[in-house]
Order: structure tokens, then C-alpha cells, then sequence
């Protein structure tokens, strides 16, 4: 299963996703980022995501993580807003111009309100889940 074919902004809440594997692994919530990040860099390469764009924001100010920009994927942080603010504003932006979106996070207040601009959202399990590297 593939999450969409058609082209897509996909707004995810990074520090939900990293948060959401920190207990499954024995490893550092720096150790998931990076991981992540060059998971999501590999899968905006493969020819069933490359359609998409992937923008990965982080609560706080910046920290070192890597390339900012790779392939189909944006890193920022959200600074003196929180990431739920920076989604809502660029999903609802988004959805007005009438681009594709969907916003993956755990918080479920931000969910009910970008539902109620007909963004469609998803948990982070069930995008990190939904995403496959095809088989060459």
C-alpha cells in the first residue's frame, strides 16, 4: 500500500514521529531523528514518492540535524511558534490554494482542527507504517 499517487504536500510534526518510535528503540531521540530523516530522504527518491513534497518541522529552535533541504524533503523548526501552529498555518494555506495536503500528527486537537478545513491528516504510525521502498 502506497500513501497517495497523487502529488502531495505532506506536513509532518517531527518531534511527534521521532517521539511516537523513542520507546521501541533503545536509542537517542537524535539517533531516530537522523534515521528518519534519511529514511523519508530515501523514500522522496523512490518512483512511487517522488511526486511528493515533505516537510519535516521540528518544535524549538534549530538544531543540527543534516541538510536542511534533501531530495523531496524541507527541515525546519518552528521557533518561536510550536510545530502544531507552523502545520495548521501552512496546511491551511495549502488547502486554500488548492494544493493536496495532509498533515501527519499525534496531537489530536490539531487533527479535529485541520479536519475541519478538509485537510486530511494521519497518525504518525500509520504514515511511517504506509510508506514501502519498492523492490528493484
Amino acid at each position: 500500500m502506497y500513501v497517495t499517487t497523487k502529488s502531495t504536500l505532506y506536513l509532518i510534526d517531527g518531534l511527534n514521529l521521532v517521539r511516537s518510535f523513542l520507546y521501541e528503540f533503545a536509542r537517542s531521540e537524535e539517533e531516530i531523528t537522523a534515521d528518519f530523516l534519511d529514511f523519508l530522504t530515501d523514500i522522496s527518491r523512490d518512483e512511487h514518492y517522488c511526486m511528493h513534497q515533505y516537510e519535516v518541522v521540528f518544535d524549538g529552535s534549530f538544531r543540527p540535524v543534516g541538510p536542511l533541504y534533501r531530495a523531496g524533503v524541507h527541515i525546519s523548526f518552528s521557533e518561536e511558534e510550536s510545530a502544531d501552529q507552523i502545520i495548521y498555518e501552512r496546511a491551511a494555506y495549502a488547502a486554500q490554494t488548492g494544493q493536496r495536503v495532509v498533515a501527519v500528527t499525534d496531537d489530536r486537537q490539531l487533527q479535529a482542527d485541520l479536519k475541519k478545513l478538509g485537510v486530511k491528516t494521519l497518525f504518525c504510525r500509520k504514515f511511517y507504517n504506509s510508506l514501502k521502498i519498492s523492490e528493484k
